[in-house]
């Protein structure tokens, strides 16, 4: 044998026996069945230029069905003996060869699933269910025990009463104008005649400071006696405005007017120029009050407030008495004003749950006498209290609800099914054409794939409810 072939035989060899060494070490692989390489040496032409080749099968055998032969053994051939061939486990080799084809056969199958169900005939049915809105106001009243819901009554209870008050001084920011003031007094008339004399109206009188006076009603003198003088006193006044005319006691003394006649005055005042000062409006005194009356209002609340549990509304408003006071009077010369604003205030509470809970049982009465049976509702109702009294004697409220709703046409695991069965296997305008005469269907549009008919199988039609425009929504299991 060619000298170098034979090399590459005998390394060839060595590498198998490396590898069996490795495999060997690994446990559990000792007890396997055993893998038999048979290598051919075919020796080519001499004309051939090709290098030689190698060829190998492979035998699985047992370790009871190989015939090894002994140490040193040699074949009756002509050619020289060669090493023994390695044995190597042949179930790995197995597994290497059988593995990826089970992977690509599995992976067949589930390409060849996913391909008849894509390709298979669905369709999905869109109905929009008959709807309807009830809107309703009803009266509720507020009583402390024994509430009975067919009369449209709910538990509450009063809150202990609030008594408030809050002060205020604010600057005045009115002005007052005075104009000039004549001073007035009294003078007094003497007559020594022993016969009455009259002194008339506007007499002129004129004191010792040069200030004239003028006698503003008739003075009529008793008659004298020897003994005394007949005298009376009559109202004057100053026939110049200004402070000036505030003339002292005696200012005017003496003979007057005539024969027997005297006279002499009181002291004068209220005499005084013309002038302008800071005076309380009412507008002062009215934004005082309105300021003070929000802060004691949120304040009321905010007291009240304390006393409402968890599962409690307040009913508003609020019913209080209030009383103003203030220290000075519009008009009154002052440079600022205090007001006072004073409240009492009663509040009242009701059960938030059971105003709730009589809502929803008076629109559900409500919508089974209007719709009938197959509607429910949609999310939850809209409550509001539009008007709300308090009758604080009683200790009771009324209160004014508005109740809004949505109510929706809803089809049962068994309808769903119905509809599939009724709609199998027809085309998109029978199937619509029968949807619409269907009890609780308003409007119903179809898309189909792979075919302009349904399925004849339920299981590939799809049934899908859309709310009165407000949401998507199943019902039932999904095919």
């Amino acid at each position: 044998m060619d000298e170098h072939l034979r090399q590459e035989i005998v390394d060839l060899l060595e590498q198998l026996d490396a590898q069996e060494t490795t495999c060997a070490s690994q446990p559990g692989e000792g007890q396997q069945g055993t893998e038999v390489i048979d290598v051919f040496i075919v020796r080519c032409q001499a004309e051939e230029s090709e290098p030689p080749t190698v060829e190998g099968t492979l035998a699985n055998t047992s370790d009871e069905q190989e015939t090894q032969r002994a140490p040193g053994e040699q074949e009756t051939t002509g050619e020289p003996a060669l090493p023994p061939l390695p044995r190597k486990p042949h179930r790995r080799a197995l597994l290497l060869v059988v593995g990826p084809l089970l992977c690509v056969l599995a992976a067949g199958l589930l390409t060849a699933a996913a391909l008849l169900l894509l390709l298979a005939p669905s369709a999905t049915v869109t109905i929009i269910p008959a709807s309807a809105q009830i809107t309703m106001t009803r009266m509720i009243t507020v009583i402390s025990a024994h509430a009975n819901v067919a009369q449209q009554q709910i538990p509450g209870r009063p809150l202990a009463i609030m008594q408030l008050r809050q002060a205020k001084t604010v600057p005045a920011t009115g002005t007052g104008h005075e104009p000039a003031q004549a001073a007035h007094g009294l003078v007094t008339f003497y007559n020594a005649l022993p016969a009455p004399q009259t002194i008339p109206v506007g007499e002129l009188l004129t004191g010792a400071d040069g200030v004239t006076v003028a006698t503003l009603q008739d003075a009529v003198i008793p008659a004298g006696t020897l003994a005394t003088n007949g005298q009376v006193s009559v109202p004057a006044q100053a026939v110049n405005v200004g402070p000036q005319g505030n003339i002292a006691v005696n200012d005017i003394y003496g003979k007057c007017c005539r024969d027997d006649v005297f006279v002499s005055n009181g002291p004068f005042h209220g005499g005084q120029a013309a002038r302008s000062y800071q005076m309380v409006t009412q507008q002062d005194m009215n934004a005082a009050a309105s300021s003070l009356k929000v802060s004691v209002d949120q304040s009321v609340q905010a007291a009240l407030s304390q006393q409402v549990h968890p599962d409690e509304s307040l009913v508003t408003a609020v019913p209080c008495t209030s009383s103003v006071l203030s220290d000075h009077k519009a008009g009154e010369e002052a440079s600022q004003v205090q007001v006072t604003v004073s409240e009492t205030c009663t509040g009242e509470v009701y059960d938030t749950n059971a105003l709730h809970d009589l809502g929803l049982w008076t629109v559900t009465l409500e919508a089974a006498r209007r719709l009938g049976n197959g509607y429910d509702l949609l999310g939850d109702l809209q409550t509001s209290i539009t008007k709300a009294m308090v009758n604080t004697r009683q200790g009771t409220a009324t209160l004014e609800m508005k109740i809004s709703s949505t109510w929706v046409y809803q089809f049962s695991q068994a309808q769903q099914n119905q509809i599939k069965l009724l709609i199998r296997g027809k085309s998109k305008d029978e199937a619509i054409a029968l949807l619409l005469h269907v009890p609780g269907v308003q409007t119903v549009s179809i898309s189909t794939r792979h075919g302009n008919a349904l399925p004849t199988d339920i299981q590939h039609i799809r049934l899908v409810f859309f709310a009165d425009g407000l949401a998507f929504f199943f019902f039932g299991n999904e095919t």
